[in-house]
This record gives structure tokens, C-alpha cells and sequence, in this order.
């Protein structure tokens, strides 16, 4: 068996792990996601944006079983770290549905370790559109969704102030600080879709909350994404 088609079917194996897992506790992540909300918790819209990493990922590793060996160069980097990130992702839905919040944290922050590694091998090599738009997308809300996780664990803790702060100045510095992590990837690697992932969490988040401050904020940054997405197309065209 070629090392092409090995990495295949370990993808595969790994990645009906992550979505039985994910299959079997979907009411239960909702259900937990929604008891003592963070302000930064975006609606439950938002969360509809798994169905289509999912769908693409799994394009994305149907696709090694026909690709020829200049194009299994991106398989053959990306090597075992996509294995690794599923793994990292069905532990994840299985530590936030038991309300280990902790362990959920550090889990996820593993597992969007595990994106950079993958995105950035993949930007090291002359790629074709889509082998990294799954990944553009999937680092895009994992890093959205680490953030908020961080806060659901504060909040379940009764965290109410750090280094002086309370809930509501760190949410906005949140919010500013993730949208400039938008515009630097957007215009460093020429990506539209990992801000296009932020605007669409900020909106969910916008559309939950009720503070007015933030609804500013959010607004503010929608547009500051908005527009670097415009000028990266306008830059590639």
C-alpha cells in the first residue's frame, strides 16, 4: 500500500471517529454551551458552520485516493498531524459535554496547535485553491470557539474579574484582539476565508447579545473584517 492511500484511509478512520462522537452528543454540546452563558457566546446559529468543515474535510481526504504525486506532496506534509487533530476533537466534544471545562480548555488549545501546524505547512507549499480552504475555515472557528471556551470555563468558575477587568472590558479586548489576528493572516497569506469565519461568529455574536457596548465593538469589527476581505480580493485580482 502506498503511503498516500495509508494516510487516507488513517483519515478516514480517524475523522468517523470525530463525527460519531460528534453525532452522538450534538444536543448535549448545545445544551451545555447554553447554561450560564459568556458574553461572548455566540448564537446558536453559528454552530451550523461544523457541518461544512466537516463536509470539506472529508472532500479534502477523498481526494488523496486520486491525486498524482506532485499533488500528494500537501498530503504527505500535512502527514499525521490530521490524524492528531481528530482525535483532539472528538476528546474535546466528550470533555465539554461532561462540563470538564478545564480539560476542554487545554484540549482545545491542542487542537488548534495542531491547525497552525497544518495550515502553515500547507501555505510552505505551492498549493491549489482548495487544498487549504477546509483549513483556512476549520482554524478560523477553532479560533473563535477557543476563546469562548476560555470564557465558558471562567464564567463556570465565577471568575468575575482578572488583572483588574471585568467580563465586559475583556470580552471587547477579545473581540479586537481576534479581529487583528483576522487581518494579519488575511493579509499575510492572501486568506479570505479565515476572516470570512470571523464575521460570521462576530455576527452570531452580535445577534446573542444585549450590552451595548459590545454591540458597538462587534459591529466595529465586522466591518474592519469586511473590509480586509475586500482589499485582499482587490490585492489578488
Amino acid at each position: 500500500m502506498k503511503q498516500t492511500t495509508r494516510l487516507g484511509v488513517i483519515y478516514l478512520v480517524f475523522f468517523a471517529f470525530m463525527i460519531v462522537v460528534n453525532y452522538l452528543s450534538t444536543t448535549n454540546v448545545g445544551s451545555v454551551a447554553n447554561q450560564e452563558q459568556a458574553l461572548i457566546q455566540p448564537a446558536g446559529f453559528a454552530f451550523s458552520i461544523w457541518g461544512l468543515i466537516y463536509l470539506l474535510l472529508f472532500i479534502w481526504i477523498l481526494r488523496i485516493f486520486f491525486v498524482n504525486r506532485w499533488n500528494a506532496d500537501i498530503y504527505t506534509r500535512v502527514g499525521y498531524w490530521l490524524p492528531a487533530n481528530f482525535l483532539l476533537n472528538g476528546m474535546w466534544i466528550i470533555a465539554f459535554t461532561q462540563e470538564w471545562l478545564l480539560l476542554s480548555v487545554i484540549i482545545i488549545v491542542g487542537l488548534l496547535l495542531t491547525l497552525i501546524v497544518i495550515y502553515f505547512k500547507i501555505n510552505r507549499l505551492d498549493f491549489r485553491w482548495f487544498d487549504r480552504i477546509p483549513f483556512s475555515i476549520y482554524l478560523g472557528w477553532v479560533s473563535v470557539a477557543t476563546i469562548v471556551n476560555i470564557f465558558a470555563w471562567l464564567v463556570q468558575r465565577d471568575v468575575t474579574t482578572f488583572l483588574g477587568l471585568g467580563e465586559v472590558p475583556w470580552t471587547i479586548i477579545m473581540l479586537l484582539v481576534g479581529t487583528l489576528l483576522a487581518v494579519i493572516i488575511a493579509l499575510a497569506y492572501r486568506d479570505i476565508f479565515y476572516p470570512l469565519v470571523f464575521v460570521w461568529a462576530y455576527a452570531a455574536i452580535f445577534a446573542e447579545n444585549s450590552m451595548t457596548g459590545i454591540l458597538i465593538v462587534t459591529a466595529i469589527c465586522i466591518v474592519l473584517q469586511l473590509a480586509v476581505v475586500l482589499f485582499v480580493l482587490i490585492k489578488r485580482r
